[in-house]
């Protein structure tokens, strides 16, 4: 795989578990805001997982998970990212597929493209929440991708 979208998703992994070592900190465990959209951006991580591994992409409708729940759920699809990203070579990321949530017209996308939407979309959501979090009084630390370069390229730390 490309050696940047490669990058992108290990930043992405380190800057997801950083959020939630923030939120953690911060007491803020039940604001729900904080849920509803880390809920949101979890949610989506898994249904393009499922939809690169070629599975059926359904979107549950179930409660809004707790931060544990959350945070366990961040950190297991950010490790089949990783592999994932070891593992694809040029050929499947030129492959097509169809995004099934856009019906009409087909939104049809290589996997590079899908998998680069992927760290945009949490890219999004983080800094939404990151600004949640310092408007209620938490801490946050900046995780910008080059904070990360700078820093050596750290991997994700959950606990």
């Amino acid at each position: 795989m490309s050696g940047a979208l490669k990058d992108l998703l290990a930043h992405q992994a380190w800057a997801d578990a950083k959020f939630f070592s923030a939120w953690q900190r911060s007491g803020l465990l039940q604001d729900e805001e904080l849920r509803i959209r880390a809920d949101h951006q979890v949610t989506v991580l898994e249904a393009f997982l499922h939809l690169l591994k070629g599975g059926e992409v359904a979107l549950p409708e179930r409660p809004i998970a707790g931060f544990h729940e959350l945070q366990a759920r961040c950190g297991a699809a950010h490790q089949v990212y990783l592999a994932l990203g070891h593992s694809l070579d040029s050929t499947t990321l030129e492959r097509t597929l169809r995004v099934p949530w856009f019906p009409e017209p087909p939104c049809v996308l290589s996997v590079a493209d899908l998998l680069l939407q992927v760290c945009m979309h949490s890219q999004h959501h983080r800094g939404q929440n990151m600004a949640r979090l310092r408007a209620l009084g938490g801490q946050v630390i900046n995780v910008d991708y080059i904070i990360w370069l700078w820093k050596q390229k750290p991997e994700a730390r959950w606990s």
